[in-house]
């Protein structure tokens, strides 16, 4: 597989925007997230398209330019959780009503994704789907290959925020230990902050969580 991963952060939340490009078909690309979408496009060349943007939830420093990516590509096709469309169509859940930039979107780009669904992608690659909710109830991390882009239901290192609204703790945790049994020696963590990270360098930190869920899997 010979893909590039770009990263493009969005500095008043450093949120990070992914950009999928391969060699295979060079003019299409894909979006994880668009907290920083502009600036992902301005880095596309000439003809290159964003086919489709993957949210892995709904929070406004993850949404922030969404509305510029359909408004220049009106036949992107976004991929998210029920709740984060229904997210998506509020400001004050999606929170950018307290950022003083209210961004609502209902476009019918959305398509509703959920556990193991398969996106087919570049050539014979595809993306596969993963729920993972804790920081809130729509997360989603999506998996290209040995690749895993986990939003902020994993962030390396740090601890999950659960806090905002429809956050939970154990499924936090149950979500965290879901990523780690995917993953394998060979696997990179791409979350929604910060740098990307070898699944080896990461302390997961599970506790009791682990034997709950391996003995209900």
């Amino acid at each position: 597989m010979k893909h590039k991963i770009k990263k493009f952060i969005l500095k008043s939340s450093n949120s990070n925007t992914y950009l999928l490009q391969s060699e295979f078909d060079v003019m299409k690309c894909y979006l994880i997230d668009a907290g920083n979408g502009v600036e992902a496009m301005r880095a596309l060349q000439p003809n290159q398209n964003i086919d489709a943007v993957f949210l892995t939830h709904a929070h406004y420093d993850h949404i922030a330019h969404i509305g510029d990516v359909i408004e220049k590509f009106p036949n992107c096709k976004i991929y998210c959780s029920e709740y984060t469309r229904i997210a998506l169509a509020d400001h004050k859940l999606n929170l950018s009503f307290y950022h003083g930039t209210p961004v609502t979107f209902t476009g019918e780009q959305i398509n509703i994704v959920k556990e193991n669904d398969i996106i087919p992608l570049f050539n014979q690659e595809k993306m596969v789907i993963l729920e993972t909710p804790g920081h809130n109830e729509g997360c989603l991390t999506f998996q290209l290959a040995n690749y895993f882009f986990t939003g902020d239901a994993l962030i390396p290192n740090i601890p999950i925020v659960t806090k905002l609204k429809s956050g939970n703790k154990q499924q936090a945790k149950e979500s965290a230990l879901k990523i780690k049994m995917a993953t394998d020696e060979n696997s990179i963590i791409c979350p929604g902050h910060l740098n990307m990270i070898k699944s080896t360098e990461i302390n997961w930190n599970i506790s009791k969580t682990e034997k709950k869920y391996a003995d209900n899997n």
